[in-house]
């Protein structure tokens, strides 16, 4: 646990500045200038308690919540710790910044394909992860607490996946660091959302003309197609999750995801988390089986009125007849009288975002690299890494790279795994969804 003031200066110095920057000022602003701000820097899970009633009373979001952080910590086994900064104001606590440090791979990437992959310490922070005053002030001290633990060797880079572009912790951690340690590739993306989910009817009378006479069509070819055959299960239950993540593993490793390298994956870590939302009670998986076959899952976790959708997969070979589509609206039915005021879609593009989600945000990811060389070799790395894929996506003459890009790709892809045979135990897609229809 260390204790420092900001700036790097010790107390008294710091208020002697701060006197002699606003001189004539009357006793009154002179006590407001003077205010003594320290920090207190916990990287050990069992101290968290000293400040877990300020916490809790602070939370807002699922990832900033102190159980689910905590839990996340201990999944990610022994190279993980936590790094929460908590702001003192005169020995007041005003703010909390909830990150942890963890020893990992950081990938620099040409397009999709992975050029170098080291292996680095990093400060990663949570989103929706700073705490109670969250003003300018604050979030630039943060900021540059954040640069001085990487100074001192803390870390190789400070990592925020999900920040709030419109925020001012995004305006310090983009602004307070060097040419050389800031971020010169800040992806923006959309956070989605839909508020207030209604039922599935409710949703369609949401949407435009086309769009909802598109998705009325695709549920109806699937319970049409497979009519008496299709069951929905919902899981959330510890009793009930060696079941889900065995048939949530079945279909990702048979999605397209999987080829691509991203998407759930049964880890230890993945079933600690489980375990975690489980026993808070918040956990809600829902999965798609025709014949008893495991088709299409959706994960989510339920925390304060606010549904997050963690994770959506289902296997390439139902891509006919969108098992995704038809599942999530079963879901948003099932969902109707749910207290529910919000679905988080997370970030993202394509085609289930665009029909579902109704709200979007503009999210950043942002990094600050340590002021060191191997830190400021992987920022040009990355950097060259970044304009290299715009210039390749963006120049029409240059088809070829695009291509060359893709078929290394390919060839890198995870095949996917082999189907069942229909001798198996378990009815093989090929025959569910063909040779019982003839």
């Amino acid at each position: 646990m260390n204790f420092f003031t900001a700036n790097g200066k010790d107390e008294d110095e710091r208020t002697e500045d701060q006197h002699r920057a606003r001189p004539g000022t009357t006793s009154m602003k002179s006590k407001t200038t003077a205010e003594k701000i320290t920090f207190q820097t916990i990287c050990d899970l069992r101290e968290l308690g000293s400040i877990r009633k300020l916490w809790m009373s602070w939370q807002k979001t699922r990832d900033s919540d102190i159980d689910f952080f905590s839990g996340l910590v201990r999944s990610r086994g022994s190279g993980c710790s936590p790094h929460v900064i908590v702001l003192f104001r005169d020995g007041r606590p005003d703010a909390v910044l909830v990150g942890l440090r963890e020893r990992r791979k950081v990938s620099i990437k040409i397009c999709s394909v992975a050029i170098i992959q080291p292996e680095l310490e990093v400060l990663e922070f949570v989103h929706g992860g700073l705490l109670g005053n969250n003003s300018s002030e604050n979030s630039a001290a943060l900021v540059r607490t954040v640069m001085k633990s990487l100074a001192k060797g803390a870390a190789d880079l400070a990592l925020w996946e999900h920040l709030d572009a419109q925020s001012a912790l995004h305006l310090s951690a983009t602004r307070l660091p060097s040419i050389g340690l800031r971020d010169h590739c800040r992806k923006v993306r959309s956070h989605w959302f839909l508020y207030r989910p209604k039922g599935m009817e409710g949703f369609f009378k949401s949407l435009g003309p086309s769009q909802r006479s598109k998705l009325r069509r695709k549920y109806k070819k699937f319970s049409d197609t497979f009519a008496g055959r299709i069951d929905v299960r919902s899981f959330q239950s510890v009793t009930e999750l060696d079941e889900a993540v065995r048939d949530m593993e079945e279909i990702a490793r048979n999605s397209v995801k999987r080829q691509l390298g991203f998407g759930f994956f049964s880890t230890p870590q993945t079933r600690d988390q489980l375990f975690v939302e489980a026993a808070h009670g918040w956990l809600r998986i829902f999965i798609l089986y025709v014949d008893g076959l495991p088709v299409s899952f959706w994960k989510g976790t339920l925390y304060q009125r606010c549904l997050h959708a963690d994770h959506v997969g289902f296997d390439s070979a139902w891509s006919e007849f969108s098992p995704g589509i038809f599942l999530f609206l079963n879901v948003i039915e099932r969902l109707r009288d749910a207290d529910i005021q919000v679905i988080d879609f997370g970030t993202g593009t394509g085609q289930f975002y665009q029909s579902f989600a109704k709200v979007q945000r503009p999210e950043a990811r942002v990094r600050i690299f340590a002021p060191k060389f191997r830190a400021l070799r992987l920022n040009l790395a990355h950097t060259l890494a970044h304009y290299t894929t715009l210039l390749i996506q963006n120049t029409s003459c240059l088809d070829w790279a695009r291509k060359a890009v893709w078929r290394m790709r390919k060839s890198w892809l995870a095949p996917i795994s082999p189907r069942p045979s229909e001798s198996d135990s378990v009815k093989s897609p090929t025959a569910v969804l063909y040779g019982e229809r003839r």
